[in-house]
This record gives structure tokens, sequence and C-alpha cells, in this order.
């Protein structure tokens, strides 16, 4: 269960309790209503979340309208028409009305003339001086659209809960229609508050790189002054790392204080705080939190990222995201991703592709966590590579995707079918075998 005020200090003592995945789910869900609503010029609006359902302006086409080049004529009048038995037709001018046994050239796009309602392609007439004759029987509405006939005035065009496409932005444009109402951007200030300590130094930052493409995945917008925070990695005004036994009380609590300011500043939509999440004595990032606002959440019954932490500063959330590279991923997928979905009016399912096949291998889980393991499929059976947690970045990266297992199983035994999410944009998981 979630609990309400301060929460203990779990430095150098550890989780004595978890909250479950399905609460900390619900304690996202509770904190990111959509924003509000910003006019984008239509061409600008790729991607974004309509604010409202784009309803039909007017009918589309406004009249009946030519889909194709030829003439335009009365379909009753080609009954018969044959290679043998052409009709002829003689080709007016006025493009308004047409008269009996005529015919108009006309254009594609071009509005039909009142009285046609069928267009002969030119493989179907015989041209002649000042006249045509049909060879074969045209049916009503060949090559034309009628008005109204792709959208009538008022009916819903696009849903609101997925981002623009382009032939989405080329319909709203086609009603003459500049800028569009959209859901504003999630302005999300990232905080990478430092990596654990190595003896090897000159530790390059994985998450920073990896949290900005999935951000901007998610439709969220990263602050221009976005800090880079050292964290206890260094001393200030030097690039070499400390080992940790230059740990200091104090040195921790210079970092504690200078995170609740980065957290307290206003003007972001969402905070995300990477690393110094879990129970080393550097781990001051929920102490932080909580000074600056309120720490809901520590500690999650999820793996990996059960380090990561819930809470608010005022009305903005706050998400605290484990370090490790691998924990920090799947803490995001599942957590903050979610919020800045939300936040932007998109679904807030995991934008991955799904599907169905069945366990080759046996996958373990612990019972009471929520577990994400990467998988590979070979020969169309789910192969775990290793357990979930283990293996960081590189299993990430040579996995096809990955399964999710609920806290009350221990897995999932040989013949199970199971629902994979694809890594890849293409959902071709196949192919790569061990």
């Amino acid at each position: 269960m979630i609990s309400n005020g301060p929460r203990r200090d779990v430095r150098l003592e550890g989780f004595s309790s978890r909250s479950s995945f399905d609460d900390a789910l619900g304690w996202i869900d509770g904190h990111s209503q959509p924003l509000n609503a910003e006019e984008v010029p239509v061409a600008a609006a790729a991607g974004r979340i309509l604010a409202r359902t784009f309803l039909a302006p007017a009918d589309q086409p406004p009249t009946d309208t030519a889909e194709m080049d030829g003439y335009a004529l009365r379909s009753a009048e080609t009954i018969g028409a044959g290679g043998y038995n052409p009709l002829p037709f003689s080709i007016q001018q006025d493009p308004r009305q047409l008269n009996p046994a005529s015919a108009l050239l006309i254009c594609s796009g071009a509005p039909m003339p009142r009285g046609a309602d069928a267009i002969a392609s030119f493989d179907l007439i015989r041209p002649g001086a000042g006249a045509i004759e049909v060879i074969e029987s045209v049916t009503r509405g060949a090559g034309m659209n009628f008005k109204g006939q792709e959208a009538q005035a008022g009916a819903a065009l696009i849903d609101s809960s997925r981002p623009l496409r382009s032939a989405d932005l080329g319909l709203i444009a086609s009603f003459g229609i500049a800028t569009v109402a959209v859901i504003r951007r999630p302005r999300v200030r990232l905080i990478i508050a430092g990596c654990k300590f190595r003896f090897d130094s000159n530790l390059s930052d994985a998450n920073g790189p990896m949290l900005r493409a999935l951000i901007a995945r998610d439709g969220g917008l990263i602050e221009p002054e976005t800090d880079q925070f050292a964290g206890l990695s260094a001393q200030p005004g030097t690039p070499e790392h400390l080992p940790q036994s230059t740990l200091s009380e104090d040195s921790a609590q210079l970092v504690q204080a200078a995170l609740a300011g980065l957290i307290a500043k206003p003007g972001a939509d969402l905070i995300l705080v990477c690393g110094l999440t879990g129970t080393g004595p550097d781990d001051v990032a929920p102490l932080a939190l909580d000074a600056a606002g309120s720490l809901d959440v520590h500690g999650i019954a999820l793996h990996p990222g059960g380090s990561a932490g819930l809470g608010r500063v005022g009305e903005t959330p706050v998400i605290l995201l484990p370090g490790s590279p691998l924990h920090c991923l799947c803490a995001y997928d599942l957590l903050a991703g979610r919020l800045i979905r939300r936040l932007g009016g998109r679904a807030s399912r995991l934008p991955y592709a799904v599907r169905q096949a069945v366990v080759g291998r046996k996958i373990v889980s612990s019972i009471g966590n929520f577990e994400l393991v990467q998988v590979r499929l070979v020969s169309g059976e789910v192969v775990p590579l290793g357990s979930a947690g283990s293996g960081g970045l590189a299993a990430a990266a040579h996995a096809a995707g990955f399964v999710l297992i609920p806290a009350p199983l221990e897995g999932y035994r040989p013949g199970t079918p199971v629902s994979v999410y694809s890594y890849d944009e293409v959902d071709d998981l196949e192919g790569k075998g061990l």
C-alpha cells in the first residue's frame, strides 16, 4: 500500500517493505491528467494529440467532383454501348449544366456539371470532330465522388486518442484549416543525479542519451536548461571520480541540498531524477525530494527498477529513476513513460508492437515482484536472456523484446502463451536467434 507523509531513510538499511506495482500505477494515473491545449500550424502537428475529436466542418467533397480525367456524362445514356454499337455524344463547353446526349471534357478534382453522374475514361471513347463515341457502358458514379461521399459535415474523422499521422494532416488541410488545437507537450526536467562509483574513472553517462530518446518518443519536451548534475562522483572543480571511501555525511548533505534546489525550481510539468535512489550512503535523491516536496513512494515491487520513487513538488509529479541503466530503462518504460504519455494526451499503454508466442525455455521469476524479462524468439518460441535484471543494457540491445510477469507468478513454463513486446519499430522478431 502507498503511505502518506515522509518516508524513512533507507540508506544502509534497505527496504523493509515495497509498494505494489499496481499501487504505483494508480499513483501515476492519479497525477497525470492531460495538459491544456494549444494551437499549432497543421504542417507542424505531426505526432501531436488532438485536443478533441476532429469533426468534418463541411461535406467532403463539397460538391459532386471528378475523381479522374475523362468525359462527364449521364450513365443511363451509355446503356447498350459497345464496340459494334458506339453511341455518339456531342461535346459541350458549358461546365454548369450537362445537356442531353452530351459530354463535358473534365479534369480530376473539378466539380461535375449538374445532370452528370459518371465519367467515361479515355479508353472507353473514340474521339471525333466536336463529338465522341462511347464504346462501353459506364455505371453510375464511375470515376467521380458524390457530395459528402468521403465525409459528411459533423462526422467524426480523427480520434483524439492517437498521434496525428501524415494522412490526418492532409485531411485537415483539405478543409482549408490552417491551425489545429492539440494537447501541449509535457515540459520535462531531466536531472541526471550521478552514477555509482567505480575505480576505473571517467564513467560515461548512459542514462542521459537513453532517457532523452525515450522522452522524445513519448511526446515529452525536455527543458533546454536541463541539468546534468554530477552527484557525488566528483568534487567541485575536479573531473575524476572518487572512491567510496572518501564519502562523508557532509558531502552527501551538500548533494542532497543541491538536488532539492533543482527539484523545487518551478516551470516543469514533470521532473525526472535519475540516480542516487538506492540504499547506499550516497543515495540522497529520495531525501532531496522529501525536502523539496513530498516523497509518496520509495521502493516498488518491480524488477528491474525496484528503487524507483514517486512524489510531488506542489502539483508537479516527480519520478525517481534508478541509476543502473537497465533498471532505469525498465522503470522509465513502466512508470515515467506512462506518466508523460498521459500528460500529453496519449494512450497510457506501452508504445511497443505486441505479438503472441509460446515459451520455449522456462522463464523464472520471483513471487511478489512485477518483473520485466528480456527475450528473443527462436524458431517461433520465446527464450529468456537470463533472469530479470541480468545482462545490463547489452541484454536489451540483444533482445528482440520483453515479456511482463505479474507479481503472483513464479515465471512461465515451456509451452505457455505470452505477449511479447517488440523493441523493433517493425514487428519482426524472427531472425534474431541465438
